[in-house]
């Protein structure tokens, strides 16, 4: 066998150690997508549920806003962000007017990690917080960097 062929197979093998020794220490991330429950809620006008959306929205996100222009019963917000700006966490809720009542429908995203929160456990605290309850101890509501 020749020099160089020794010398592929070495350059080979180091290549295959090198991957094998570093590709398992790369992190990776999941997406993940919740959709929460949805309600109807009787005798009261969508306005409420409007009001109630920014309102659980800001209490596990941060700064909710309607979506679009005018009255569209549609709210997001988006987690904390991190040094460099990103947000690894967000919620949306709709709120749909029907007759004298109103339908409300919650959908919730994470990337895990680094979001401590799962989408799923996200939209739990969500639909608690629309339904007047308080979000739990370790949601992604931080203050905002100044």
């Amino acid at each position: 066998m020749t020099r160089s062929f020794h010398a592929r197979i070495g350059a080979v093998a180091t290549a295959f150690f090198l991957t094998a020794v570093t590709v398992p220490a790369v992190s990776h991330a999941a997406l993940e997508l919740a959709v929460g429950a949805r309600q109807v809620v009787k005798n009261e006008p969508v306005s409420a549920c409007n009001t109630k959306a920014r309102t659980a929205l800001n209490s596990v996100f941060l700064n909710a806003g309607e979506v679009g222009a005018g009255d569209t019963g549609e709210w997001k917000a988006f987690g904390a962000v991190d040094s460099e700006g990103h947000s690894f966490s967000a919620g949306a809720i709709h709120c749909y007017p029907l007759d004298d009542s109103y339908l409300v429908t919650f959908t919730c995203a994470a990337q895990s990690p680094p979001s401590p929160d799962t989408a799923a456990a996200l939209c739990t605290k969500l639909e608690a917080a629309f339904n007047g309850g308080k979000a739990e101890a370790g949601t992604m509501k931080r203050e905002s960097p100044r």
